[in-house]
């Protein structure tokens, strides 16, 4: 209570910050929407950037751990502020964790992403010994306590991550070693990917990310109008966010049937994505099986022909 009296003490009279429109009648915008007359509501939420005025009152000691980060946007140079608070310069660092998660200037999650993996890889070692290879517990209890303490170290706080396709490769790769291993696999046995998610009865790292941040978007569906991560929801910035939904906020409001859409779609979506996994198998299968027999690239010096470009480029 102390710290939002002194942000509001602070920002009284002030118009900087981000103006965010959002909607209280259950309804997301849309285009026609903001044009027509309808119950919404205009906030404006700042950036905590105000240490300036909240780091002068406390003690000399709170000060000293303030430390203070400056994210630019994107194409903007990273020029770190000085930050004076009664004679003390306040620490300027170039990321930071809250609540676990890892900001950094550079607006990205690679550091999130190589720290979740790292905790992950960490928690499956010191269960090695113990859990992975004693052959008296059953693969259905390994498979247990790996989606009870490692999956859930490595997806922690997914739900608000944007995952570019390099990142789901990296932590779906360490999701796949990990099975390898207390399942016994090696790359030798050559078994693919989609035989190892039958036998783990698992789904990919893909299919769990847009699982738990759908799942996330029903619990913020059910929350207040007044909360942050509502307004966010059905919200746009000003410069017109434009967000279309058919049905989103008629489903969640029942969360049995909300949640058990959501499995029914990931169950969906990683047997869409397993067949498409099989099919380019079997096409590189087909194509190792009947190689082509005549000469698409030719050495303009010698005139030796090769089948693939990679074999020109090797000779040159």
């Amino acid at each position: 209570m102390m710290f939002s009296a002194m942000l509001t003490d602070a920002f009284h009279g002030c118009d900087n910050g981000i103006h965010i429109r959002y909607r209280t009648d259950g309804r997301l915008f849309i285009s026609r929407g903001l044009r027509a007359v309808t119950k919404k509501a205009v906030c404006r939420k700042r950036r905590i950037a105000s240490h300036r005025h909240v780091a002068t009152s406390g003690s000399p000691s709170a000060k000293k751990k303030t430390e203070v980060m400056y994210a630019p946007r994107p194409g903007k140079p990273n020029t770190q502020p000085h930050t004076m608070v009664k004679g003390l310069n306040l620490q300027t660092v170039d990321q930071f964790t809250y609540l676990g998660s890892i900001f950094t200037t550079a607006n990205n999650i690679d550091a999130e992403i190589n720290n979740r993996i790292a905790k992950a890889s960490s928690a499956f070692r010191r269960m090695r010994e113990k859990i992975w290879e004693r052959r008296g517990i059953s693969t259905t209890t390994k498979l247990k306590v790996y989606k009870a303490v490692v999956l859930t170290t490595l997806r922690y706080a997914c739900e608000t991550w944007t995952v570019y396709r390099r990142h789901a490769n990296q932590l779906n790769h360490f999701h796949m070693s990990c099975l390898r291993r207390f399942l016994r696999i090696r790359w030798q046995d050559m078994v693919p990917d989609t035989e190892i998610m039958r036998r783990a009865n698992l789904q990919t790292i893909f299919t769990l990310f847009q699982k738990a941040q759908v799942r996330w978007t029903g619990h913020t569906v059910r929350l207040n109008d007044d909360r942050l991560p509502t307004q966010l929801l059905y919200g746009e910035l000003s410069t017109g966010l434009e967000i279309n939904v058919k049905s989103l906020e008629k489903d969640t409001l029942d969360r049995p049937t909300w949640r058990s859409q959501i499995s029914i779609g990931a169950k969906a979506a990683e047997t869409k994505r397993i067949a498409a996994a099989k099919k380019k198998q079997a096409e590189r299968k087909g194509r190792a099986a009947n190689p082509p027999t005549t000469s698409a690239f030719s050495c303009s010096t010698c005139g030796k022909d090769f089948i693939a470009r990679i074999g020109l480029i090797s000779h040159l």
